[in-house]
């Protein structure tokens, strides 16, 4: 049988270089990097995505840089840097005369996402208009600018959908509303450990007010859908009742008992676990903060810190009415489990891994 023969290696100058089953391209056996025939690295990016068909070398780099101290394995001349996009930074390297193209090992997944990598750039990277300015001005909610997700975000429907329902069942009746309240909500004089157990959960749909449900099922609504499709359904699900179970009990150990018994109610230490999830998930995204009449992109570490700061004065200030433990607990347990699942997450989704890598350039 006759071996096949090697080449020289761009990267690493070792006899290494071995044609695939894409005799187009060609791999390192040393170094793992790839060498592209003209054209070949465009078929393979078109393959990966079902609506791209033909790509051109403007679409998926940047300019030019300048000359690499690399030589193209066929022409013998320098090759050239090119940046991968306009708005990330990566370089790869590329033949002058044949148009060859190398990429080092781990330059192939970014390139090979480079459509994805391009359109997520481009949302991320809107500036703020005259409409979220109008929506904050006037409801004072952030305008969020993220990338967008791939699947339905059924879950966080069904949770809107479920609060919503709650609350026009108590308004339909004062009754209905009493027993909402007392059945539903979490009381810390509840004797029963099993009812008890169900109140953990069953608190999370009820709300105090109006205002309470819509600001609670908006911020659930911007964020909920990234994080649902980074984690699946049922995991996002799991999550979502798990930190509300935990941000309760925060607050029922910190809660002054002297004031009387506890009624808690709300999603708001469950959406605070999710702004932690968020945080250390989502650090390319920008949620639109209002001082007055000035509107700016933050980015969600300003965000959380400022909106972290007022739950703790509010704290530390003993204001009533708000279940300011809950909220820091759920966004202290939310910021540690996404520590913990932060390398799970971006296993499971590349695009989003990318963009925390500082070859991301994200404006504000």
């Amino acid at each position: 049988m006759p071996r096949t023969r090697t080449q020289r290696c761009p990267s690493c100058s070792t006899d290494s270089l071995k044609a695939t089953s894409n005799p187009s391209i060609l791999d390192c056996r040393h170094c793992h990097g790839l060498w592209f025939e003209d054209g070949a690295l465009n078929r393979a990016i078109a393959s990966q995505h079902d609506h791209i068909d033909d790509y051109d070398h403007e679409l998926h780099l940047g300019a030019a840089l300048r000359t690499s101290d690399r030589q193209c394995r066929r022409c013998k001349i320098p090759m050239v840097h090119y940046q991968l996009l306009e708005h990330y930074t990566a370089e790869i390297d590329c033949c002058p005369g044949c148009d060859g193209v190398w990429l080092d090992k781990h330059e192939v997944n970014q390139v090979m996402h480079s459509p994805t990598l391009k359109q997520a750039l481009t949302d991320l990277n809107q500036k703020v208009t005259w409409k979220s300015w109008l929506f904050q001005f006037f409801t004072s909610m952030p305008v969020e600018y993220n990338i967008r997700p791939h699947r339905t975000p059924w879950v966080t429907r069904a949770l809107i959908l479920l609060c919503s329902l709650v609350f026009v069942a108590g308004m339909a009746a004062p009754d209905t509303n009493d027993w909402i309240f007392v059945n539903l909500g979490l009381n810390s004089d509840t004797q029963s450990p099993a009812q008890f157990v169900f109140q953990l959960l069953s608190y999370q749909f009820v709300h105090g007010g109006l205002m309470h449900l819509v600001g609670n099922m908006y911020f659930l609504w911007i964020i909920g859908d990234n994080l649902e499709d980074a984690l699946g359904h049922g995991a996002f699900l799991a999550l979502y009742l798990f930190t509300g179970v935990m941000a309760a009990l925060a607050e029922i150990l910190l809660f002054d008992s002297s004031q009387g018994p506890l009624l808690l109610v709300g999603a708001s230490g469950s959406i605070a676990a999710l702004f932690g999830l968020y945080l250390m998930w989502f650090r390319h995204a920008s949620l639109t903060f209002m001082i007055i009449v000035y509107q700016k992109k933050l980015a969600p570490h300003w965000y959380f810190l400022i909106w972290s700061l007022i739950n703790l004065f509010g704290m530390l200030t003993a204001q009533g009415g708000v279940a300011w433990a809950a909220h820091l607990g759920g966004f202290g347990l939310g910021l540690l489990l996404g520590y913990l699942l932060r390398d799970y997450v971006f296993r499971k989704n590349p695009l989003i891994a990318m963009l925390n890598q500082p070859e991301a350039s994200i404006s504000r």
